[in-house]
């Protein structure tokens, strides 16, 4: 088995394995020597130490694009002449149902209104046997999940969260399409 010297140029380090040397801080132009090199070299010369300075990064599971002018403005640029770029990861439905940050589709809060439906009246049933009165606390997770749901969708509308205490505004949120692109409460779920 090969042994490793490494030198930061100061001080010579080893023997080591090629496996411990792989956990070490071990730089492209760090000094290294092993048996059958005439001298010290610099690690990214030596062929068999070149793969520890590859980079394998994981599988990208995020979009990469570019704000235009007249969005870089929603996000109070100061050199609006400019793109900026963004790195936005993809979210699935109901990946934070319980965070007021954001935007979601119509059917997402559709979907979020119908489930709140059902499990209201399920917990009512139960309240209202008498059997299970604790069961109404379950109306705290319940509102804050449809509140949430909603602020993201008037978001997705370009209005703040407040905008669904407005009667029959649900109604609105449900049938309106959302802005397109992105706006300051982030980039359209669609994309």
């Amino acid at each position: 088995m090969k042994k490793y010297f490494y030198s930061n140029g100061q001080e010579k380090e080893g023997p080591v394995t090629f496996e411990e040397l792989k956990q070490k801080d071990i730089q492209p132009k760090t000094l290294i020597w092993h048996e059958g090199l005439d001298d010290w070299k610099e690690a990214d010369s030596v062929d068999e130490l070149r793969e520890i300075f590859e980079v394998n990064p994981p599988p990208l599971d995020t979009e990469i694009g570019t704000l235009s002018e007249t969005e870089s403005k929603n996000f109070n640029s100061e050199n609006q002449n400019t793109t900026k770029t963004y790195v936005v990861k993809k979210q699935g439905m109901f990946s934070n149902p319980f965070s007021f940050e954001g935007r979601i589709r119509r059917t997402e809060y559709g979907i979020s209104f119908i489930i709140f439906v059902f499990v209201a009246v399920f917990v009512n049933a139960l309240v209202q046997s008498g059997e299970f009165p604790i069961v109404g606390l379950a109306y705290i997770p319940m509102y804050w999940f449809l509140w949430a749901q909603g602020a993201k969708r008037c978001h997705d509308l370009g209005n703040n969260g407040w905008w669904q205490i407005i009667p029959f505004y649900a109604l609105w949120m449900i049938f309106q399409n959302g802005q397109p692109g992105t706006n300051e409460y982030g980039r359209n779920p669609k994309d």
